[in-house]
């Protein structure tokens, strides 16, 4: 914020202008603007980020410079991008109104604001995957980075970055408090640490803006509790890699990671959390093929994160393609999905010559033999987090490699917590194959539902034996 001697000079200045001058001189931001909310002059930079707490004061920057860009006539396409209609209109359009100088009011439009001189900057949501559809901009105001929704976020901040592409120096803005992990605003922030004159970074804290009176402060500080990760993500704007309750930790995926698995494994296989449609709505298909070294130990190396939206049709013909290259067989979890997957693998391994023999869950699959997929299916009533810690505890001690970098898989092991309601596919798919290869699953306690089932149908065959032996039956076979 400007200093009260230079506001108090900058006062003396206006004695004897024009009463024109002086309404515009009254509405100049640079005023009341910080440094850090202050966003560079058009150039060679891409983007501008400003991540902060709450009340730090950074709506009023990007209004600012959007308001004098689009005057200017250096803005002439700019849209609005938020985590949905209702944040982009209070978020957004309505402090665009609000502080729109007397001279050059923009209004409402369209989910969006237009200015007097006729520039309109369309509003656009994240809970779609390409919400320019196809527009050309050559500025993107996005808000709240940190509520977009988790399914499309990523596909939808490359739509738009992509569609910020006209004009001699298009950019995109953005503002965003912090909360949990988040991959986007991750993403974002090593682009800033990357090309620090490229991708420009901002930071504040919610004690930055001298406006909050100090009851409001004391209030919002024993809402977060001081010095807790809440109180830092919320009131400091600090920015975390890892969720506090995740099962794995950062360190223990980069420490481990290796450029190239070692040649000639002792086998590979895949692991498939099947969802049932390849709807926006639907999980996507956790897929991961990893292999196994054991001549030091046994060591796991993921190979391929192959998890996307699609058909549970396509998921399979990823499988047998992967198992005619170099692939023993497949773990697949059946809780939802029931015989399907197995359905979908037979019908489409008989289509290339193949066929799918089915292994014991107590047994080990064995190894690769061409022209067969084994396949082993589990029934799992145990929550994920269950399932998930015996191999999260192989990462720990540094048995488990990434080959190379797998993102999303990444962001869902480090930000996922025991008891979320999210289904994390990726997290799963990587958690069977990782067990199934080191072992941990050989021998494991049979499902309470299948033994359950079992000794349902041992009691029938017992009460048939039984009646067979009565007088004028069968005699009991035992």
């Amino acid at each position: 914020m400007t200093s009260p001697a230079a506001i108090l000079a900058w006062l003396g200045g206006l004695e004897g202008l024009p009463p024109d001058e002086l309404a515009i001189a009254l509405f100049d931001p640079s005023l009341t603007l910080r440094a850090e909310q202050i966003v560079p002059p058009p150039g060679s930079w891409r983007s501008f980020t400003f991540v902060a707490g709450r009340g730090a004061g950074k709506t009023f920057g990007l209004v600012a410079d959007l308001h004098r860009g689009v005057e200017a006539g250096d803005i002439t396409r700019p849209a609005l991008l938020g985590p949905n209609f209702d944040d982009v209109r209070d978020k957004q359009v309505l402090p665009l109104v609000e502080s729109s100088p007397p001279w050059f009011r923009a209004e409402p439009y369209k989910r969006g604001v237009r200015w007097p001189n006729g520039v309109e900057a369309p509003g656009l949501t994240a809970e779609v995957e390409r919400p320019a559809s196809g527009a050309n901009f050559d500025y993107v105001w996005m808000t709240e980075l940190v509520k977009w929704q988790e399914s499309t976020r990523v596909k939808a901040f490359e739509d738009v970055t992509t569609a910020c592409r006209v004009g001699p120096a298009p950019r995109y803005v953005i503002d965003t408090t912090s909360q949990g992990v988040n991959d986007l605003i991750l993403a974002q922030l090593a682009r800033c640490e990357e090309h620090p004159e490229i991708h420009i970074l901002r930071r504040g804290t919610i004690f930055d803006n001298p406006y909050l009176s100090r009851e409001y402060l004391i209030s919002e500080i024993e809402k977060y509790g001081w010095g807790t990760r809440k109180a830092e993500e919320e009131l400091l704007g600090l920015v975390f890699a890892q969720t506090a309750g995740a099962l794995w930790q950062r360190d223990w995926i980069d420490s481990h990671r290796r450029e190239f698995a070692p040649p000639n494994p002792d086998t590979v296989l895949l692991a498939w959390d099947p969802a049932l449609s390849d709807s926006s709505e639907a999980d996507e298909q956790g897929l991961c093929e990893a292999s196994l070294r054991t001549d030091d130990g046994p060591h796991v190396y993921v190979l391929r994160d192959l998890s996307r939206r699609t058909t549970p049709a396509d998921a399979a013909r990823d499988i047998v393609s992967a198992c005619e290259a170099s692939a023993a067989g497949v773990v697949v979890e059946t809780n939802h999905a029931g015989l399907m997957p197995r359905q979908l693998l037979e019908a489409e391994a008989r289509q290339r010559g193949m066929r799918v023999e089915l292994v014991p869950r107590e047994a080990r699959i064995p190894k690769r033999r061409p022209g067969t997929i084994w396949l082993k299916e589990y029934h799992t009533p145990s929550a994920k987090a269950h399932r998930a810690t015996a191999p999260a505890a192989l990462y720990r001690q540094g048995r488990v490699h990434h080959v190379g970098s797998f993102p999303r898989l990444e962001s869902e092991q480090t930000t996922w917590e025991p008891g979320s309601r999210r289904s994390p596919n990726r997290l799963d798919a990587a958690a069977y194959v990782v067990a199934e290869l080191a072992g941990l699953t050989t021998g494991a306690p049979r499902d309470t539902a299948a033994a359950a089932g079992d000794a349902r149908a041992a009691h029938i065959e017992l009460q048939k034996r039984l009646r067979a032996g009565r007088p004028g039956g069968r005699r009991l076979g035992v």
